[in-house]
């Protein structure tokens, strides 16, 4: 019997046929089922991408104690290949390659001066092939925009590396105002090592996650940065505000660009090599998600350095004992006080749990 016409036999014999309304409520019925599957859908495969992003920042937190078991330290923040003139920017990513299996790119990059090759130097662009465990699925960005750097086209990462509750960071330590060293893991050619976190392993910060800029200039909250001009985030010497880079005027999922608030000509962790902070860290005062701000130049060392995701309410974090956790945009930060950040901060954070976990000698008991 024909299914289609076939609904119901009747008296005399005669087949009854769908009506059209009937097949519309049917449709529509259909609609409405994946309406309400497709979000669920969608979340799963999130999740999914979640726990894969996951796994890989597991990767390189294993990386780094592997690293550390060879050296007994974690690498620099900022160090030099072994090319005989380098300069001092090169990356903790460049230095745990090795121990990513990822040696052909480590040799490669050893014999450049400094963390930005051109065409000449990497015919076969060896620095713009992307490494898996270092990409989160969540960012579908690939490489540098060949329109845009067509001589400097590098692979990216979505791994950042915690510098603490500090927002200088441009020099090596020192004892000239405002050059505070980081309260993190990390900092300007200096290797710290298990024992530096007297707090304990489980309450320490090692990376993090971002969200990659589309281009330069980008002005989105996620992968963009701002310059804060006025109101200024530096008030009266070296009281570092973080109110005006937290309330940044905004359009959506952007940053509004006028007098107060100009885009940079960079973007996040644009450079695989590059160790500026710009490229390749993140501070624990504003909490994840929220903007990056800064108030110097387009390479500035100097500023509010967000973590980021395009996870649902929060990012993927790498604890220093190897554990990964997931840390919410609504983590304590005992609501962003002003700070003294010419002199060396010491003691417990003024910015909550956040900032605590991002302080290895804090002296704080407070965990996740």
């Amino acid at each position: 019997m024909n299914l289609i016409k076939a609904k119901k036999m009747g008296e005399g014999g005669n087949l009854r046929a769908f009506t059209l309304v009937e097949l519309l409520v049917v449709i529509a019925i259909i609609g409405i089922l994946i309406a309400l599957l497709l979000p669920a859908v969608q979340a799963a495969r999130e999740a999914a991408r979640r726990m894969q992003c996951s796994n890989h920042l597991k990767q390189l937190a294993l990386a780094s104690h592997n690293h550390h078991d060879a050296y007994k330290m974690l690498p620099a923040m900022l160090t030099k290949s072994k090319h005989t003139s380098a300069s001092e920017r090169f990356g903790p990513t460049y230095q745990l390659m090795p121990y990513m299996e990822q040696a052909a790119l480590y040799e490669f990059a050893s014999a450049l001066p400094n963390p930005w090759p051109v065409q000449t130097e990497d015919p076969d662009e060896i620095v713009a092939k992307n490494i898996t465990t270092l990409r989160c699925p969540s960012d579908t960005y690939g490489i540098l925009p060949s329109a845009i750097e067509t001589t400097q086209r590098q692979a990216v990462s979505n791994f950042i590396y915690c510098r603490g509750d500090t927002t200088t960071h441009d020099g090596p330590r020192t004892g000239a105002a405002g050059y505070a060293p980081s309260r993190g893991l990390f900092y300007f050619n200096e290797q710290r090592g298990l024992s530096f976190a007297s707090d304990g392993t489980s309450n320490t910060f090692l990376a993090g996650e971002t969200v990659i800029g589309p281009q330069r200039g980008n002005r989105e909250i996620k992968g963009g940065v701002a310059r804060v001009i006025s109101p200024p985030m530096d008030i009266g010497g070296w009281i570092h505000s973080p109110t005006p880079c937290m309330n940044l005027p905004r359009s959506g999922k952007a940053f509004n660009v006028g007098t107060d608030v100009a885009a940079l000509n960079r973007w996040r962790n644009a450079r695989i090599l590059d160790g500026l902070v710009m490229y390749s860290s993140f501070n624990t005062i504003l909490p994840p998600n929220a903007p990056t701000c800064v108030w110097a130049d387009s390479e500035a060392s100097n500023g509010f350095y967000t973590p980021s995701s395009n996870h649902t309410g929060g990012i993927n974090t790498a604890r220093l004992d190897g554990s990964v956790g997931f840390v919410s945009d609504t983590v304590d930060t005992n609501g962003l006080p002003d700070t003294m950040q010419g002199s060396y901060l010491q003691g417990e954070s003024p910015y909550g749990v956040w900032g605590a976990m991002g302080t290895p000698q804090g002296g704080e008991s407070k965990s996740l």
